[in-house]
Order: structure tokens, then sequence, then C-alpha cells
């Protein structure tokens, strides 16, 4: 949107891996405040340091106070609906129709050239099939219901002979573990050192000097 602006909010915070007091002297020298001043500003409450910037400046706004160590984040504004369309509207007196339905032509199709030819000794009545008839004097039933269809036929069950099994103590071992015997790890050539010094030194690594000297802040509003 082209009428879009966006707010420049400031709430005390500083950039990762960068000091908090180098990053509020930076604040100072680029807003040209006093030290105690400066210091005023990063107490965590919320400050506008600009109330309407477009896209391009307000990134540019906070590209340059992220290389001083200062996290700014930017807020749209609300447009207006003045602002989003600068068409005038008008508005009709009641039972004015803006629109009215446009009605189709009529099409005249001539269908005196078009002629139907039927030829009535092709037609034929509707003949009625008679159902087949099926023979069924082979088929008979059996009286004797009582009598099962199919005869269930008698399992029979297998002899299992369990004479030569025993059954284990509570608390017997099934399987013997075997026992592994520890490697030999030759220490002879291993010795310690008796100095306090701790075996990894720790580097401390010094905090990176950031030269603000060429970066503005004028931004046309």
């Amino acid at each position: 949107m082209e009428n879009q602006t966006f707010k420049v909010v400031f709430k005390g915070k500083t950039v990762r891996d960068i000091d908090a007091e180098k990053a509020c002297a930076n604040f100072a020298k680029l807003f040209k405040l006093s030290p105690e001043k400066a210091k005023l500003f990063f107490d965590g409450k919320a400050r506008i340091l600009k109330k309407a910037l477009p896209m391009d400046k307000a990134n540019h706004f906070r590209s340059v106070l992220k290389k001083a160590g200062i996290k700014v984040s930017l807020e749209k504004n609300e447009v207006t609906e003045d602002a989003k369309s600068n068409k005038e509207w008008q508005v009709s007196e009641p039972g004015v129709v803006i629109l009215r339905p446009i009605a189709p032509p009529q099409t005249h199709i001539e269908t005196s050239h078009i002629k139907l030819s039927v030829d009535l000794g092709r037609l034929t009545e509707k003949v009625e099939i008679d159902p087949p008839e099926v023979d069924i004097d082979h088929i008979r039933i059996d009286e004797n219901v009582d009598d099962p269809i199919v005869e269930p036929r008698e399992v029979e069950v297998p002899d299992i002979n369990i004479d030569d099994l025993t059954t284990a103590e509570v608390g017997a071992i099934m399987v013997d573990a075997k026992k592994i015997e520890p490697p030999d790890i030759p220490v002879d050539d291993i010795a310690f050192d008796d100095s306090d010094e701790p075996i990894v030194k720790k580097v401390k690594q010094l905090e990176p000097e950031v030269d603000i000297s060429g970066i503005s802040l004028q931004v046309d509003e």
C-alpha cells in the first residue's frame, strides 16, 4: 500500500553479543544525548523513536540502529479511510435504479424445412415372452428331516507322552551366563600432570569494537 507508514519502537533491548554500556553510548552519540539521558531509554519501556516512516526509510533506520547494537521493531500505522482511496463517492437518491437488467434478444428459429420421416411399416407390437419351463421331476426332498445332511466325524485326540518331562524348581537358572573376562588395558605409559594448570585453557574473546562514526540517522520524515 502506497500510503502505509511505520512506527519505530524501542524497548530498551540490545542486539545479541553487544555490551549494554556500549549500546547506550552509541545511542547517546546517534541521538546527540547526554549519557544520563540516553540511559533512561534502556529501562524496558516502549518508546517511539519515529512516528511515521515509509517502508524503505523505516528499514534503513532500523538497519543503522542494529549496527550500533540497538534493537528496534517496526509497527504498522493504521490507514484511515480517506488515505485508502482518493475517489469521491456520491450517494444516489432513494429509488434510483443503479443497474438495469439487460433482456436477451428473442431468437427466431426457422423449422419449416424440417421434416420427420417415420416408416410406419417397421413399427411392431411388443411381444410377451412366456417364462421358461423348468423340469423339476427328478428333484426330491428327503422326508427324514431328523437325520443331518452332513454326518459329523469324530476326531481322535493325539496321545502325547509327557512322562519324560520335568519341571524345574522356582528360582532355578535355565541358562548359565558366560563370564566375560575384563580386557587388559595397558596404562604404564599414562601419567597425570601434578600442576594446577587446567588441561584446556579458556581464552576470553575480546568484544568487537563497532565504529559508528560513519553512521547517520538523518532520515527525511
